[in-house]
Formats: structure tokens, sequence, C-alpha cells
């Protein structure tokens, strides 16, 4: 059966240009990246801090574009900007959130739930959903700035979900947060695959997480792919037996 593609990347570079005493420094994130990433998947993006990752997630998601090469979401070549029909099928999860301080839980999903043309009853249905799957009854009328970090991370999970993306891009979900709230907030992302037939592009430098969750995994070092595959294809074209030799293998270091 013939996989379908949602997400393609052709020939995909970007270099940031900053300025620094009147003479200006380039910085290549990314260098002619191509990849495919298919319906229903968790595509992981593993690599170190800096390798480029991020940048990938915001070229997806149209939040930053590439100096050359082509995307195409859902069947549609992006150009300057992403269709509002292609924004709507799309969210992302970052693994620093950061919401305005004075906002309650429930503002806050209301708020980015009107931002997807949500509104109504089905808005409350929505908010009302997602706050019991995260289990954040309890601080539904809390402020932001309140909220630990491991409530923080559920939150932002909760609000990647409002509006039943298709597409959801995952960057570092678990960074920084204790062993227990990485446990469960793993277990939330098998959830919403299985559940909800959602494509997902998880960033990560954690390898243990990568072999956990990824159905294919691309390691990305320096702004370029060394490679892409199942977990035991990378294991068989290495001839090792986890992640973090493979990756070492791969990187020559």
């Amino acid at each position: 059966m013939t996989k379908q593609v949602v997400i393609q990347l052709r020939n995909i570079s970007k270099t940031y240009t900053s300025s620094l005493f009147l003479r200006k420094r380039k910085t290549k994130a990314i260098y002619n990246v191509s990849l495919e990433i298919y319906q229903n998947e968790i595509f992981t993006l593993l690599g170190p801090n800096g390798s480029g990752k991020t940048t990938l997630l915001n070229i997806i998601i149209g939040q930053i574009l590439p100096d050359n090469g082509e995307v195409f979401i859902l069947g549609t070549k992006l150009k300057k900007y992403v269709p509002e029909k292609i924004k709507k099928r799309m969210n992302m999860c970052s693994g620093n959130p950061n919401f305005p301080w004075c906002m309650t839980v429930k503002e806050i999903l209301k708020f980015y739930g009107l931002l997807y043309g949500i509104s109504g009853k089905k808005l409350s249905q929505q908010v009302d959903k997602y706050i019991s799957i995260f289990e954040l009854e309890k601080y539904a009328d809390v402020r932001f700035d309140e909220l630990s970090t491991g409530t923080k991370q559920r939150l932002v999970l909760a609000k990647s979900l409002i509006n039943e993306p298709d597409i959801l891009l995952l960057d570092e979900p678990t960074l920084g947060l204790d062993p227990e709230v990485s446990i469960k907030i793993r277990q939330f992302i098998k959830k919403i695959k299985h559940e909800n037939n959602t494509t997902i592009i998880l960033t990560t430098h954690y390898m243990k997480e990568a072999e956990e969750l990824a159905d294919r995994v691309a390691f990305i070092s320096n702004g370029t792919i060394l490679t892409i595959g199942s977990i035991e294809e990378i294991y068989k074209s290495t001839k090792t037996t986890n992640l973090e030799d493979a990756f070492l293998k791969l990187a020559h270091l």
C-alpha cells in the first residue's frame, strides 16, 4: 500500500545573517535538506542543540522562508505565505511555552481556538475536551504564571490540538521536564497519533525519546541530514544497537 506524503521538502537551505561590530556574520542553519513525511507517522528530527531542527519546523509551518528549495504541505506548494486553508490544518507545540502571564488556562485555550476560526458551542466543547484530556480541570481558572513547568507543557499541548490538526509539530516537548511528567507527555503523544490519525513531526535530542516514539528518524547535524529511516533500518545500516552509537558513527564523532 502506497503511503500518502503530507510534507515534502526539496533541497531546502537557510542561512541567517547577523551584524557584529559592523561586520556581517552568516550562519548556515540548514543546507540542502530533502525529505518526505507520511500521513499518521511520528517523524523525529534527532540531533544536538543548534543542529537545525527548529529551523526546519519553522519552515514547515511557514514562520520563516527558506533561501531556496521547495516546500509542499498537503499537496500544496508553499510560496511566500502558507494558505489559510493549510494553516488551519496545522499546529505547533514548543518546549518553551510562553503565553500572556495574566490569562487563565481556559482563556488561553479559548483565545487560540478563536484564532483558528472556532467559536460558539464548538469552541466551548473543544476547550472542555482538551482540559479533560490533559487533566487540567483544577487549573482551568489559574493564571499562566502560577502554573508549574509540567502543567504549562500540558497546556501548550492542549493548545496545539484545539483545532484538531492533521499535522502537529512538536519542538522539544519534554525539554526540562521531570522524568514522571516526560513519561506522561510521551503517552499523550502516542495517544494523539493513534486516536486522531495525526501526522506528528517531533524534534528532540533525547535518544531514548526517539526510540520510544519514532516511526522514522532523521539524524540532523550542522544543518544537514545524515540519514533517514526506521530505527531498525538505522541499526542495521550502522551495525549498532542504540541511536546514540548510530549517531556518533554517522557524525564521525
